[in-house]
């Protein structure tokens, strides 16, 4: 009686291991496809297009209005930091921050990304 158990034990486990490892077998035969390809990027039609001389002026306009606005930025992150520090400094070391100097610090955070963005372009 009991080798018959022990039979039934051992074949059923190695359905068991059959049947799982044909299902990981199946998984591992799915093949993933391509991805899509990128868009083409979008090209003027010449004949449409803007003189040049029109076109380059006004790039120029935006380039140093972008250059405008980074140097302003710039100048606001060098006033608030310079506020920030001030005030750390006057701050007891065994106090906890304040909200106010907590929110400044976002505020710089904030400003920072928004250089960044204009840096990159």
């Amino acid at each position: 009686m009991r080798e018959t158990r022990r039979r039934f034990v051992l074949a059923l486990a190695a359905v068991a291991g059959c049947v799982s490892a044909r299902e990981s077998l199946l998984f591992a035969q799915r093949r993933r496809g391509f991805p899509d390809p990128p868009e083409p990027a979008e090209k003027q039609n010449p004949a449409t297009a803007a003189p040049d001389d029109v076109g380059h002026q006004s790039a120029k306009r935006a380039l140093q209005e972008n250059e405008r606005e980074f140097r302003a930025g710039v100048e606001r992150l060098y006033q608030l930091t310079s506020e920030l520090h001030d005030e750390v400094q006057k701050t007891p070391t065994n106090d906890v921050l304040s909200i106010r100097m907590y929110k400044k610090t976002e505020e710089i955070e904030k400003l920072a990304k928004q250089i960044k963005s204009k840096a990159k372009g």
